[in-house]
Parts: structure tokens; C-alpha cells; sequence
């Protein structure tokens, strides 16, 4: 009762606040009328200098149509690159990087200790051995040289949809998310997935030959969809954070420091279908709390408040429709970043049904708990947005966001107009 009512009375002073907020603020961003092409359906998108000349570029992962499994082709199989010109102008790197089919999820990490950053790609409808690509950054040669990491999925079950003839509707195990750290601090980088069709999370540790070892399994019941890693409860151990997309839940890991993860809690999202988790200190006491959002109708984002040791017992919800049982923006993806160089942690997510971006500024800490936000809303006249990135584009001091936008198939900047 007591965590019912903290959470009731955050939600209403949240929601009287919006209520109260003063629109003729001047905004944050501006849009540019100019996007960029990739491939089709980009679901994930990311932000780094590929190249080292100190402007960041943009990588795409082009799912396109999820088809059936029997289909030679169930979906694309492509990334795009946008290489950075300056003043937010991009050219489309030649030819796109194949990967597995359904690339659903990115990560930029150097794998092969040269200098360039090398991307890692997970696949949701991947078949042959394609689940997980790594693309070794060989920016001498121009080129990226492509690994495939095999993921034995002898003995893995599969637990969501099947079609009218019991034949599962997506393939095994279906990756929808990855980190990649090095987990055990052996000097190596490892990846960790969420495996959302077979309901585990999967482990592949680094190691000196072939790159990559032999993939691990962790027991994660409830549909696995997205995770973060990071030290929860200040032991200097790494722990997971997960969210448990068909259970409605959030689960926790704790780590051992070596590759040993044991879950310690799960508990409710407070919505239905928790898609995206980002971690970050929202209200500035020194602890990383969670932020979680909900597709389809809920049109909500959760702040779980950290209270030192695996504990989230207060948390703030903040909804963006009127009616929870009505689509009216479909958050796809989720930033947690300072948005305006205040100090303070801001949010930013991309909501396809209603083709906008949601941006809600942390403006402080209110005296009933929670945390006090200015909300910005950034139309797309075309495009629906799935997924979304922040980075410094040009050299400001700011964080820009770049959109990865369906129907139109392509990347558009909101440019940050700060300083």
C-alpha cells in the first residue's frame, strides 16, 4: 500500500505539472527539412566517428518486412552508414554492410584492438550460424571486414508466437537487443543479448583467438527485449537490467565479477509490453535508477528510483496519451541524455504511431518526490519514428538526436539549438 500510494501521488503531481506548463518556452531543438536515405524499416540506429576525423557519423540496422521463416528471404539483411561531412550533411557509405536477416539491434565497441571503432550486430530472424556480426573497422583499406558469431542453439526452446500449424512464427533464439563490455575483466570484450524467442540471455565471452568464445545461456523467463549493463549497487561488479517484454516485468542480475549472473529481483513494469530500459542517476543523489518505456496503447515511460542495494521501491510515471486502451504514439525507443548542458538528465523517445519525437526536460527535483518536466513535441510531416540516438553532430557542445524513420526509410536530425 505504502509503494502504491508514493507511486500514485509522483504520477498526479507529474501529470499536474504538464497541466501547468508554460508552451511559449522557446524550444530545444530545431528540425532540418532534409533527411537522409538508408535501407528499409531502420529499427536501430547509433552515433559514433567511424573514421577518426572527429565527425560522428550514423549506422542504421535495415530489418525491413518481417516475412515468414520459410521465405528464402524473412527480411533484410543490411546496415547503412551515413558518413559525416560536417555542418549535419551525411553521404551513404557504398555498399551497406549484410548481416544476418532482421539486424534489430546495434553496438560500437573495438573488438580487434586497432584503432577504428568495429560494429557488432544482433539479428532477429538470422539463419546459418548469422545471429551476431561483428564488422572489424579496417579504416586503411576502406573497407569492413565481416565475422560471424555463431550461437549453438541445439537445446534452446521457443516460447512465443506459433501460426495456425503449431510452426513457430520467428526464429530461434531472436535477438533483440545487445551490450557489448568486458564483462569479467579479463581485457576482453564480451557481448551480452536478450534472446526473446527462447527466453534466455545470451553470453558470448571475448578471448584472445577467434575473437569470441562459445556462447553462454542465462534462464530469463517472460520475453527478454532489452537490457543494460552496469554496476547497480556500487560493489564494482557489473550487474543486468532487463526487461521482460511478455510478462510485463523488469529483472535484475547481480554479477559476480567474473561470468557468473544470478537474478536477485523482478518486479512489475507498471505497464504493458516494457520494451526499452535505459539506466542513468534521473535525480541526482549518486545511484542509477531505471527508466523503462511501454509499447503499443500504454504510451507510458516508468522512472524506478534506486534506493541502494538492488532496491526500487518508489517509482514515477509518466504517461503521454489521454487513454491507456487508445494508440496514440507507440514509443519505439528511448534516449536518456542532458539534453541542455544543465546537469540534469533528460529524456527522449520516438513514437511511431503519432510520428513525433517526445522530448521531456528535467527541470528538477519537486518537494513530493519525482521529478518535475518540461515536455517539447517534434512532428515529422513524413516518416514514423522507431528508433533514435544523441549525439554532439556538429561540434556544439550539445546533444543533437538523430531519427531512424519508417515509410520513408530514412534519417532525420533534430538539431540542437543550444548555446
Amino acid at each position: 500500500m505504502r509503494r502504491f500510494l508514493t507511486c500514485f501521488i509522483i504520477g498526479l503531481s507529474l501529470l499536474l505539472f504538464f497541466e501547468s506548463v508554460a508552451w511559449a518556452q522557446s524550444r530545444t531543438f530545431s528540425s532540418r527539412s532534409r533527411v537522409f536515405p538508408v535501407g528499409p524499416n531502420p529499427c536501430a540506429i547509433v552515433i559514433h566517428d567511424l573514421n577518426d576525423d572527429d565527425i560522428p557519423d550514423i549506422i542504421t540496422a535495415d530489418r525491413g518486412e518481417l516475412l515468414d521463416m520459410r521465405e528464402e528471404r524473412p527480411a533484410n539483411d543490411e546496415l547503412s552508414i551515413l558518413i559525416g561531412q560536417g555542418n549535419l550533411e551525411y553521404t551513404k557509405h557504398h555498399p551497406s554492410l549484410k548481416t544476418g536477416f532482421a539486424p534489430y539491434a546495434i553496438a560500437i565497441a573495438n573488438i580487434d584492438a586497432i584503432r577504428w571503432p568495429d560494429i557488432i550486430v544482433a539479428s532477429f530472424h538470422a539463419v546459418r550460424g548469422r545471429h551476431l556480426n561483428v564488422f572489424l573497422n579496417l579504416h586503411h583499406e576502406n573497407i569492413f571486414q565481416p565475422v560471424n558469431v555463431d550461437i549453438a542453439t541445439e537445446g534452446l526452446g521457443y516460447y512465443r508466437h506459433v501460426d495456425s500449424e503449431g510452426n513457430p512464427v520467428f526464429n530461434t533464439p531472436g535477438l533483440t537487443s545487445l551490450v557489448v563490455r568486458d564483462i569479467d575483466g579479463d581485457g576482453y570484450r564480451d557481448i551480452l543479448a536478450t534472446a526473446w524467442s527462447s527466453d534466455v540471455i545470451v553470453h558470448v565471452p571475448g578471448q584472445s583467438e577467434d575473437f569470441f568464445g562459445e556462447a553462454r545461456f542465462i534462464p530469463a523467463s517472460g520475453g527478454p527485449r532489452d537490457l543494460q549493463v552496469v554496476d547497480l549497487n556500487g560493489n564494482g561488479h557489473l550487474d543486468i537490467v532487463a526487461t521482460l517484454y511478455n510478462s510485463n516485468e523488469v529483472a535484475i542480475w547481480q554479477g559476480s565479477g567474473g561470468r557468473t549472473f544470478t537474478e536477485v529481483t523482478r518486479f512489475l513494469s507498471r505497464g504493458r509490453l516494457p520494451n526499452k530500459v535505459r539506466v542513468a542517476d534521473m535525480n541526482g543523489n549518486g545511484r542509477p535508477d531505471l527508466v523503462v518505456t511501454h509499447r503499443h496503447t500504454d504510451d507510458s515511460i516508468v522512472i524506478f528510483y534506486n534506493d541502494g542495494n538492488m532496491r526500487f521501491s518508489a517509482s514515477q510515471e509518466i504517461l503521454l496519451g489521454e487513454h491507456r486502451d487508445v494508440l496514440e504514439y507507440d514509443i519505439r525507443d528511448l534516449v536518456v541524455v542532458d539534453l541542455n548542458n544543465n546537469g540534469r538528465q533528460d529524456i527522449a523517445v520516438a513514437c511511431a504511431a503519432a510520428g513525433s519525437v517526445v522530448v521531456l526536460l528535467n527541470q528538477a527535483n519537486r518537494e513530493n518526490g519525482g521529478i518535475a518536466y518540461r515536455r517539447e513535441n517534434y512532428t515529422f510531416s513524413d516518416g514514423k519514428p522507431h528508433a533514435i540516438a544523441a549525439g554532439d553532430l556538429n561540434g556544439s557542445g550539445y546533444q543533437d538526436l538523430a531519427v531512424a524513420l519508417w515509410e520513408v526509410n530514412a534519417v532525420g536530425i533534430l538539431h540542437n539549438q543550444g548555446g
